[in-house]
């Protein structure tokens, strides 16, 4: 099986990561996406939100879960369309 390649970028400089993976499929490629609060973002969400940081981390990254079918779909989508 080919081995996929990948691309990510940080938000607010290192306060959260977004990454795709694009891996060859039969048929087309198979894309990933995946995100994570880094240690920088999670300490700006504390310095701000106080004692609500960890529910705002919570809202946050569900919301991100929540979102990735939606972006993947669209992309399929805008692919298949051209």
């Amino acid at each position: 099986m080919a081995t996929g390649r990948g691309r990510a970028f940080a938000v607010g400089g290192a306060w959260a990561r977004w990454g795709y993976t694009f891996t060859p499929v039969d048929g087309g490629t198979q894309i990933t996406e995946s995100w994570e609060f880094l240690p920088d973002g999670i300490t700006r969400f504390h310095d701000r939100y106080g004692t609500e940081a960890e529910a705002q981390i919570a809202d946050r990254a569900e919301a991100a879960r929540t979102g990735i079918p939606l972006t993947l779909a669209a992309l399929k989508e805008a692919a298949e369309s051209r």
